[in-house]
């Protein structure tokens, strides 16, 4: 696949290029009209397109510069010069990742017996990717694994978090036993893939969908053992895809979700929506810039698993009181957005999007 980077340009410049021709004048005098109100320009945006066209990027890492894919064919690791080569588990469809080092890589995903039921399946690597072992692991009751859906790295604490459908445990031994922190194993529901921590360690939020089809999540305090649920804050059905802190504010947490985004400023007291009315298109993740946290950027998937569908940009200048949009004008592409992440590279800021069937794009922040 061929795609040629884009340059975004502001449309709001196009508008001195028309005439306002509404109504007439009774005098031969022709009055100009009045200049526009001052607008602060959209920001240039550069798109361009990094590879693995076909596959479903389920989720992007970064650990020590290291950038990462999980995908539906196995891992992918980014090289030195911008390419992505495969890291391993090929054929499998790897479901989470946690990046304990740079080296130290753990993976679920599963495989199905012959009558089409899963097994799921925890995988290790010591060398970035280069060999895999499957790990003889417990997460689940009465030796059934559940599938692990989300995962993080308490570095400090040096304890692994994972979610299954209704339980946050932890593991103490880099994934091989897990304790129930929240929740249960054998809980009903819809998977809870939204995992975030605080920077001071001290809360968990994690979510998804419950077993109404409703978007729920928790902030469950790690020194408590206590968790405060959060539901019906989108329509329903919904499910809830990230939970972002803002970084300059250890008060301000953003939820992205189907059905839009929603901020709060107290740190879950209070919420208000700040992307709705969107038709129940599916946000898996936003991005805040780190230098101007007013700015944020966000790209969503239409529910669609075989037809292509437009790559829409979406950002807000003013902390979501306004939204601008840019429409990927290449055409027949897979779009839909799954994941997003910022790095920094040769001292700039960096999104790639992780697309579904689309592979990876890349975009600079201004």
């Amino acid at each position: 696949m061929s795609v040629k980077p884009f340059l975004l340009v502001c449309g709001l410049c196009l508008s001195a290029l028309f005439i306002n021709a509404c109504g007439g004048s009774s005098t031969s005098q022709v009055q100009e009209p009045p200049p526009p109100p001052p607008v602060s320009p959209a920001p240039p945006v550069t798109l361009s397109f990094q590879g693995l066209d076909g596959l479903i990027i389920n989720k992007l890492y970064q650990q020590s510069g290291v950038l990462v894919a999980a995908s539906d064919d196995g891992v992918y690791r980014q090289a030195s010069n911008g390419s992505w080569n495969s890291a391993g588990l090929n054929g499998f469809d790897v479901m989470a990742m946690s990046l304990l080092t740079e080296q130290h890589w753990l993976a679920s995903s599963y495989v199905s017996d012959q009558d089409g039921y899963p097994n799921y399946l925890l995988f290790e690597s010591f060398n970035g990717g280069s060999d895999w072992h499957e790990v003889d692991y417990q997460f689940g009751q009465a030796g059934i694994n559940e599938a692990i859906y989300a995962m993080l790295f308490d570095k400090t604490a040096q304890v692994v978090y994972a979610t299954g459908i209704d339980v946050l445990a932890s593991s103490t031994d880099m994934g091989q036993t897990w304790k129930a922190q929240h929740g249960d194993f054998g809980g009903f529901g819809q998977p809870k893939s939204a995992l975030t921590q605080s920077a001071d360690g001290l809360t968990i939020w994690y979510g998804g969908q419950g077993a109404i089809e409703n978007g729920v999540f928790y902030q469950y305090d790690v020194t408590s053992r206590q968790a405060i649920m959060h539901t019906d804050l989108f329509p329903n059905p919904s499910s809830i895809k990230a939970i972002r802190y803002a970084p300059d504010n250890p008060q301000t947490v953003y939820v992205s979700a189907e059905g839009g985004i929603i901020r709060s400023n107290d740190h879950g007291q209070s919420w208000q929506a700040l992307l709705d009315n969107v038709d129940f298109r599916f946000y898996f993740d936003l991005i805040i810039d780190p230098d101007a946290p007013e700015r944020i950027y966000t790209a969503g998937w239409a529910k669609n698993f075989t037809e292509p569908q437009p790559l829409i940009i979406e950002w807000t200048e003013d902390g979501g009181e306004n939204w601008q949009q840019y429409q990927y004008p290449e055409q027949a592409f897979f779009g839909g957005v799954r994941s997003m992440i910022l790095v920094e590279e040769n001292q700039q800021q960096i999104i790639y999007f992780g697309l579904f069937k689309g592979g990876i794009m890349r975009m600079p922040l201004p």
